[in-house]
């Protein structure tokens, strides 16, 4: 019998205080009943973080130079699955269709997330997966839509750039995060000076 898949949503990244320069990326299902989150890299978080957020940088990312590839060849991405888990690190794949053939890539689970939100194809994982790394989101969070947008990125401003804290200041302003806004306003004063 085939594994039933379960559609994600990307909730938020919120840096990891723990392992520097890594970022818990926060997954939910459709109805934000669940969610888990995977540890990916610094760069691979801002990209994503950038990307929900619909900011256009100067030059493309890697992950929009692989998705202007597929495209300058006609090829679509068709959606990103999570397909295994073994010693807490998991795999996924994107499928990509060209003409009327599929074709199944291996990839690390933060890039086929990245493209995927570039791309806006759906995010799947594997059921039994989610049941086994999902919690369950109090009442208390889900009446709050889960993770706070200002959350993004999370609490490492220094290393970001002007351009990336001008994105989180007007995100942490508009979600009335004022005691975050004042952290990331102080971080872009701080480059503003050096």
């Amino acid at each position: 019998m085939m594994n039933a898949l379960i559609k994600l949503t990307v909730s938020g990244l919120v840096y990891n205080k723990n392992i520097a320069g890594t970022y818990g990326l926060i997954l939910t299902n459709e109805d934000r009943t669940r969610r888990f989150s995977i540890m990916i890299g610094e760069p691979e978080a801002q990209s994503i973080a950038l990307q929900l957020h619909d900011k256009v940088p100067p030059r493309p990312l890697t992950h929009d130079l692989l998705l202007n590839i597929l495209l300058a060849m006609d090829a679509e991405v068709i959606k990103a699955l999570i397909y295994d888990m073994s010693n807490d690190i998991f795999f996924s794949e994107l499928h990509i269709q060209q003409g009327g053939k599929i074709f199944i890539i291996d990839s690390r689970t933060s890039d086929a997330i990245a493209i995927a939100v570039r791309s806006q194809c759906p995010i799947y994982i594997h059921a039994d997966i989610f049941n086994c790394v999902s919690t369950v989101i109090s009442t208390e969070i889900n009446n709050h839509d889960g993770i706070q947008s200002a959350d993004y990125i999370g609490q490492d401003y220094i290393n970001l750039s002007s351009a990336e804290l001008e994105i989180l200041l007007k995100t942490a302003l508009e979600n009335e995060k004022y005691e975050e806004a004042a952290k990331i306003r102080d971080a872009l004063n701080q480059k503003k000076t050096h």
